[in-house]
């Protein structure tokens, strides 16, 4: 067998181990080892790496199965809609038809409504002339009657002559019986005159009860004439009634007439329109049908690749076997464990993975707690310890698989009652999570999180590899809170003794106030890290230069100076990433400040800090100014205008505000941290630019630990802060910091409008509406500005030449479990 040796000492020169072999000396660098173990393990991962391509292999067979299904579905869905087009058409037609009879028959009504209204305007004008002519014989009785009592008069004369007359006779008749025989001849003739006079009255009594008679019935006439008068102007007012009921009806007729043509210009319209849709369903149908073939077509091709990767799988085997067996040629003697040194910026603030809100501790935990999906260096979800899942036809229901034999750091197997577990402990009022946001959107987890409920009734345990979780409403969002190191799967048995066991690629060997050792989990579902030890170093003040002189393997560089260094180092490998977050100036929106009465007063603010000179200063290339609190990768803010340094307009305003004549000071916290740090050298310009604008302050510092406490917080007016995103989703960088309900919404700023519309948001599946409805909520925070966007931040990964797989994602998290040492030089 060929041997050699590792020394414990880095710096110690190899003693090289000779053996004989066939008479020749073989003689092994120490790098032997690390090349024998790296091929160990890559081979491994290899094969590791194939299950999970399978894994998602399957997933995609049962995805294309699934579709060809639905389409399936879909076009017999277009057929029954091309046939319910074709009834409807029909019905259109008919209906066509039937509004062109009505139309008819509205024309015919309209004819016979104007004869009508014709012949009672005639029957108005008889009437008319009736009522003209009874007038007229009114009058002509009413002369008669005024006749008639000259009569009457003219009798009275007669009968005072026939009185007078007979008065005469009597006188006459008096004096001839006086006169003797000499008067009997005037007698006779007063007799005669007295005859004559007695005819007269007689006659004139006649005649005035024949007047009277006459004036009776002349006032009978009158009355009867009155009584038709009357008669004549109920008739006349009937037809004026029955003219105003037939100009309605005509009115009527018209107003149908005009609907009846615009139902029939709309049903031509419509049944054009039902033409063009049928056709489009027939392109539908066709389209299905193509799709149809497209996915025959992706379901055979799928089908190979799951057969190659078998293929793969089989020959990963024989590599493995193959390679086991050259390495066991390789004989090696015991050796210390190889070390990779890694510097991080600080302490972690949180070991809990479930309460843990702070960068730090994200990049420590994500390597030690494993979750349902796993995130990927690029953003992206990827097996976890689900090696599949899908959604079921509700769109709200997600079921997952487990992995078989995948193992928590106890060597326990996780099942499926461990993820419910996990993640009621999370969602648990006790424990009093900042992280419940992620699961929030689960059915019942609202109730839960307030008591309300002894479990999350969203999420089943279906058997002991399978569990379905149920949402609220669609969210595609969701996948990747699954993926975060916060929702974890923890060991029940472990935490009920106070232990917290994860199924992460690393363990926990020490942790202490200055590092934390990690060392690789052997039984690891994603395959045994690369990397057996890793000692992650808390910053300390000379992180460059001990990296320069040996001390570390890896450290991140996040200031100007720092970079400058290291770009001159020889023998490296730089790794430039973009982060997705943002550092800011926060407004406590609760606190009695000017700045939390005043938007004008926040934005004024913005105007005075020199965001340029801060990023030129202390960042250079691993800065860019910020013009929006959301990252453009997230959501693209080119739209937006700029807001221009200009302290003087700023001054102009923070005194029409008030700012100057309140009397107040101004209370800022500061994280106390070395000043060599960029939050602390970045607390110290802001400072700088009020005292520039003269704004009186007075300034507080809190250890990292406490720093986004709520006690801390609340007793402050402004605080320096930052926000790194835990996924590319907007929800989930918007919610932690804009959701007036999560703790971890540090401002307290607290905008209904903002609120809904992230929860429309959530719903839409177009991403195009989508992101218009984000661009929405972006125009209004930046409206209200509780956050002063300073910059967004770069991180330069630095690792020596002998490193590689150091990459950083866009979340600002290294996974160690990629890292491999290929040399020890």
């Amino acid at each position: 067998m060929l041997k050699f040796i590792k020394r414990n000492n880095k710096q110690e020169k190899l003693q090289p181990v000779e053996k004989e072999n066939q008479g020749n000396i073989v003689e092994f660098s120490k790098d032997t080892m690390i090349l024998k173990k790296n091929q160990q393990n890559i081979v491994e991962r290899l094969a590791m790496k194939i299950d999970e391509t399978a894994f998602a292999t399957d997933n995609l067979i049962k995805i294309t199965y699934d579709l060809a299904d639905h389409v399936e579905v879909q076009m017999d869905s277009i057929s029954n809609v091309v046939n319910e087009m074709g009834t409807y058409s029909a019905l259109a037609e008919e209906v066509f038809a039937n509004t062109e009879n009505s139309r008819q028959i509205a024309a015919t009504t309209l004819e016979i409504a104007h004869s009508g209204n014709a012949a009672v305007t005639n029957s108005i004008n008889a009437m008319n002339e009736i009522q003209q002519s009874v007038i007229y014989a009114k009058e002509v009785v009413n002369s008669l009657n005024r006749k008639s009592e000259h009569i009457d008069e003219m009798l009275k004369v007669i009968n005072n002559i026939s009185y007078n007359t007979n008065l005469l006779a009597l006188n006459a008749s008096i004096e001839a019986a006086r006169a003797g025989d000499a008067g009997r001849g005037f007698a006779v003739v007063a007799n005669e005159v007295k005859k004559l006079a007695d005819n007269s009255a007689d006659s004139a009594s006649q005649i005035a009860k024949t007047i009277q008679e006459i004036n009776e019935e002349i006032k009978n006439t009158i009355k009867a004439m009155d009584d038709s008068m009357l008669k004549i102007q109920e008739g006349t007012e009937i037809a004026n009634n029955t003219m105003v009921v037939f100009n309605e009806i005509i009115d009527s007729v018209n107003v149908t007439s005009k609907v009846t043509e615009e139902i029939n210009e709309a049903i031509a319209k419509q049944t054009a329109s039902l033409e063009s849709v049928i056709n489009s369903t027939v392109d539908m149908t066709d389209t299905s049908n193509k799709v149809t073939s497209l996915v025959d077509i992706a379901s055979l091709n799928t089908q190979y690749t799951k057969t190659s990767l078998n293929i793969l799988g089989e020959v990963s085997k024989d590599l493995c076997s193959i390679s086991n067996k050259l390495l066991e040629e390789i004989e090696t003697v015991d050796f210390t464990e190889n070390a990779l040194n890694i510097s991080i910026n600080s302490k972690p603030i949180e070991f809990d993975p479930q309460l843990a809100h702070d960068q730090e501790s994200a990049q420590v935990l994500v390597n030690i707690y494993g979750s349902l999906l796993y995130i990927g260096s690029t953003g992206e979800i990827s097996p976890g310890v689900a090696k599949g899942w899908y959604v079921e036809d509700d769109g709200v229901t997600w079921v997952f698989s487990l992995r078989k034999g995948a193992k928590f750091h106890n060597g326990r197997e996780i099942v499926a009652d461990d993820v419910k577990y996990s993640y009621e402990r999370m969602l648990s009022p006790k424990l009093k999570s900042p992280n419940t946001w992620f699961l929030e959107h689960i059915e019942g987890a609202s109730e839960y999180i307030n008591g309300r409920a002894s479990e999350v009734t969203g999420i089943k345990v279906i058997d002991r590899y399978r569990l379905s979780i149920k949402l609220i409403n669609p969210y595609s969002g969701f996948l990747l809170n699954l993926g975060q190191f916060s929702t974890c799967i923890l060991a029940k048995e472990d935490v009920e003794k106070g232990k917290l066991t994860g199924c992460g690629p690393y363990t926990f060997r020490e942790i202490t106030d200055e590092y934390c050792t990690l060392v690789a989990f052997e039984d690891y579902y994603g395959g045994i890290p690369y990397q057996e030890k890793i000692i992650v170093n808390y910053r300390n003040d000379n992180i460059v230069e001990e990296f320069i002189e040996g001390k570390y393997d890896l450290i991140a560089a996040n200031s100007k100076e720092e970079f400058n260094k290291v770009k001159n180092t020889d023998n490296i490998n730089i790794y430039l990433s973009d982060v997705l977050g943002t550092y800011y100036l926060g407004f406590n929106m609760e606190s009695n400040s000017i700045f939390a009465k005043s938007k004008e007063a926040r934005q004024a603010l913005g105007m005075g800090i020199n965001k340029k000179q801060i990023i030129d200063d202390i960042l250079g290339e691993l800065g860019e100014e910020a013009k929006s609190v959301i990252p453009a990768r997230i959501v693209d803010n080119s739209y937006l205008p700029k807001v221009s340094y200009n302290p003087s307009k700023a001054r102009d305003i923070l005194k029409k505000e008030g700012e100057y004549g309140s009397g107040k000071t101004i209370k800022i916290i500061i994280r106390d941290e070395p000043e060599d740090t960029v939050f602390y050298r970045m607390s110290q310009y802001i400072l700088k630019d009020l005292d520039e604008l003269g704004i009186k302050y007075e300034v507080k510092k809190a250890e990292v630990k406490d720093y986004y406490t709520s006690s801390i917080l609340s007793n402050c007016d402004i605080l320096v802060g930052r926000w790194i995103a835990d996924t590319g989703d907007p929800d989930n960088y918007l919610q932690p910091s804009f959701n007036y309900n999560n703790p971890t919404n540090f401002t307290r700023y607290n905008n209904l409008q903002v609120m809904e519309l992230m929860d429309k948001a959530k719903q839409i599946i177009n991403p195009n509406k989508k992101i218009e409805v984000y661009k929405e909520i972006q125009n209004i925070i930046m409206e209200d500005s509780p956050w002063i966007p300073i910059f967004h931040p770069k991180i330069a990964l630095v690792s020596r030449k002998n490193i590689a797989g150091a990459r950083m994602s866009p979340l600002g998290i290294t996974n160690y479990e990629d890292i491999l040492m290929e040399s020890n030089n």
